[in-house]
């Protein structure tokens, strides 16, 4: 018994850790807290907003209430309150679990790479302009267009990254084909199915915006309140970026227009849901002159949830004798 008594006796005698607010100032949310805790507390913070301490403190006075400090104060009751009503008062939700290394938390899970926040164009062009300088420079559609070459894309049922050889025919009215495999997508210009499943509503508006591979005046025209959002980099390619509504797809789209070339190089969607916004993206790049429009020989499908189907083509040609029943009807 003897260690036992001593070990009661040193215990009873060791002096309690002092509480926050007994060692610093102005403590609010800390108050019965350890004091030693308050300062991991706070790197914590720091470390999971990559901000320093006067991000949200006053240098000159840490004791000082700021704007910032009340929203951090107001952040630590939610996560507690989160997690005792949740996770039996265990830390499984953070600041790190929504701000992950990031000022202002995402809302929004982007694709890499795609932003809709840009540098601002002051006078901004005409989007108008921009429309009628993409369309002169794409040319016009002279027929139904073939393209050949490769799919790079997760499998439907395995989910493993396959290349497989495609085949891709658009012709004009929204129709087109798309054959890697056994993948099949195709468009009748009104009805639009996955290999023997039609599709409508929103599924079959994603594959619609794929079988879209490039935008001509009848696709700005249902466009409904552009606007130049700014400019910004898109690889090596400056861009002038056009926000505008389609109400067919209940959608915002936001459209990258090269400043050199003039062509659109990048369509990203914004489809709104009662949880939050999906974003998905369409790059189109490596151009080629068949007939009379330049036709895009890659074109990279980003979405959501950052899977991507890359369409790598190697021929192009206008194939007049396609009929169209190629497309389902």
């Amino acid at each position: 018994m003897a260690p036992f008594i001593f070990v009661c006796a040193q215990q009873a005698t060791t002096p309690q850790e002092p509480a926050s607010e007994q060692v610093f100032k102005n403590i609010q949310v800390f108050k019965g807290v350890p004091a030693n805790d308050l300062i991991p507390s706070m790197e914590f913070m720091a470390a999971s907003l990559k901000i320093e301490c006067t991000g949200c403190h006053d240098g000159q006075d840490y004791a000082k209430d700021t704007q910032t400090k009340g929203v951090a104060r107001k952040m630590i009751l939610m996560q507690r309150d989160i997690n005792a009503k949740n996770f039996n008062n265990r830390n499984q939700v953070t600041c790190n679990t929504c701000h992950g290394g990031k000022e202002n938390p995402a809302g929004t899970p982007f694709p890499t790479g795609v932003s809709l926040r840009h540098e601002r164009l002051n006078p901004a062009p005409n989007t108008a302009d921009l429309f009628a300088k993409h369309i002169a420079s794409a040319g016009t559609q002279d027929g139904p267009i073939v393209r050949t070459g490769t799919l790079t894309a997760p499998n439907d049922a395995t989910h493993k990254i396959e290349t497989l050889p495609l085949e891709f025919i658009q012709a004009p009215g929204g129709k087109f084909r798309m054959v890697a495999g056994e993948r099949k997508v195709m468009s009748n210009g009104t009805q639009t199915t996955y290999g023997t499943y039609p599709m409508a509503g929103e599924p079959a508006f994603v594959f619609n915006r794929i079988g879209r591979t490039w935008y001509g005046a009848d696709t700005f025209a249902t466009l409904e309140r552009p606007t130049v959002s700014g400019k910004d980099t898109i690889g090596k390619a400056q861009v002038v970026v056009v926000r505008a509504t389609s109400p067919t797809t209940s959608s915002t789209q936001e459209l990258s227009f090269d400043t050199k070339s003039n062509l659109l190089i990048r369509m990203v969607n914004v489809r709104r849901s009662s949880l939050g916004n999906v974003v998905s993206s369409i790059d189109y790049s490596n151009c080629r002159k068949v007939g009379g429009m330049q036709v895009p020989m890659k074109v990279v499908v980003t979405f959501a949830g950052d899977e991507q189907w890359i369409m790598d083509f190697k021929t192009a040609k206008i194939d007049p004798s396609i009929a169209g029943s190629t497309f389902g009807g």
